[in-house]
């Protein structure tokens, strides 16, 4: 191995007794290599949960090559800041805009990260739980998220510097979190100036409708007007009653180096996705949860369904990986998408029932016939949803999305006479 510049420990939160422990250790060499090993303590310790089941097995003693991210490994890559908390350290810091991910975990504090991963320069694991501080009001962390997107000075100081302490969140939108009575941890995403439609109250409605059609949807709450913004919260599935769980995002499953590289279409697939749950040992209901959450994002026009919104999460009560509830699902604002981010199936990325069925076996159904009655069912299912929804849109937007499920249905159900979105 080439001689280290630079090596960074990585604290793991034990998903069985919220306990941290060091987990391993990263090295990053010259040339732009990096390496990590499982901790000799960790190993001496009986520990053996994988933080990453593809790319990061547990193998006591073996130094593992990371091949993305400019020598990041792909779940550390998870546990940094996305395109929001990127722009704010790049402010805070004065980094370059083409700083490598290195920088922005290095730069990005551990309070706030996804998962239950924590790094640091110590050998030994913190011993706090670095629990997040005690939040502001909601309308105030909107009034300042606001204010921070639109590059306009603090409104309050002590707000201002604890978004961005807790800039390490992903995604493009501003967002903050917040906890409630209960120690529940929620992401706050309020709306922007340069929104074209109410995205807070979209996304809103995206998921309640994808909760009442039966499938696994992170709970939300919408906040009209607070903070003369509208907001919605949405519940984070990587904290429980103040733990961190174990998660890794399917671009760490799927070996997609996004959004860094925009090329590799072809790992960017549902089919692959539900391959990759199976040999995590997630349960063959993960994957139908799947297939049924393609056909949402199909028949409400979300295209936005990249590889990094998706993710599995380490369910210490069941001792394995499980399939995360479905989050950041916003209908396409704009128009009606004829595509979605990934494949239907090999090489499909077009709304289609032929496109939908065509991998059916790699979802866990016997094949196409079953397949296509769930498919059939669970478009009743969505229809039904949506008039149980609908009462959050005014009449425009709810005409609008009617008028897209209707015609989606048709093209999912393949009824004759109606045009594909080919």
């Amino acid at each position: 191995m080439p001689i280290t510049s630079r090596s960074l420990y990585v604290y793991l939160q034990r998903p069985d007794d919220g306990e941290w422990v060091t987990v391993g250790r990263y090295l990053a060499a010259a040339h732009g290599e990096g390496y990590f090993r499982y901790a000799p303590s960790y190993v001496d310790a009986g520990l053996a949960w994988s933080i990453d089941p593809v790319n990061l097995r547990f193998v006591p003693g073996l130094d593992v090559a990371a091949t993305r991210y400019r020598g990041l490994h792909d779940v550390l890559r998870d546990a940094c800041p996305d395109a929001w908390g990127q722009a704010l350290l790049r402010r805070e810091h004065n980094l370059p805009g083409n700083a490598p991910p290195l920088q922005y975990l290095q730069a990005a504090s551990n309070i706030d990260r996804w998962g239950a991963l924590a790094v640091g320069a110590s050998a030994k694991a913190p011993k706090s739980n670095l629990g997040s501080p005690a939040p502001p009001r909601l309308d105030q962390v909107v009034e300042e998220l606001a204010a921070l997107s639109e590059r306009r000075p603090a409104i309050r100081a002590k707000i201002r510097s604890r978004l961005i302490q807790t800039a390490s969140v992903g995604g493009a939108r501003p967002k903050s979190t917040v906890q409630d009575d209960t120690l529940q941890f929620w992401l706050v995403k309020p709306g922007i100036a340069s929104d074209v439609a109410n995205i807070p109250l979209l996304e809103h409605v995206g998921q309640q409708w994808g909760r009442a059609s039966g499938l696994d949807f992170a709970a939300t709450v919408f906040h009209p007007a607070v903070g003369g913004r509208s907001a919605v919260r949405v519940l984070r599935f990587d904290r429980h009653l103040g733990r961190r769980l174990m998660c890794v995002s399917a671009a760490s499953l799927l070996q997609a180096e996004y959004p860094d590289d925009l090329t590799q279409t072809d790992r960017w697939s549902y089919p692959r996705l539900a391959e990759e749950l199976r040999l995590a040992g997630s349960p063959p209901e993960d994957r139908v949860e799947l297939f049924g959450r393609m056909v949402f994002n199909a028949a409400c026009g979300n295209d936005d369904d990249h590889v990094r919104n998706h993710a599995i999460v380490y369910r210490a009560d069941e001792g394995r990986w499980r399939l995360a509830p479905a989050f950041d699902v916003v209908p396409n604002p704009v128009e009606t998408p004829r595509r979605l981010h990934m494949q239907l199936s090999v090489g499909r990325f077009d709304i289609s029932r032929d496109a939908v069925l065509a991998d059916a076996h790699r979802f866990g159904f016997s094949g196409k016939a079953e397949a296509a009655s769930y498919l059939d069912i669970l478009l009743d299912r969505i229809g039904a949803g949506f008039a149980g929804t609908a009462h959050w849109l005014d009449n425009a937007w709810r005409q609008t999305l009617h008028e897209r499920l209707t015609h989606n249905a048709a093209v999912l159900k393949g009824l004759p006479g109606v045009l594909s979105q080919e």
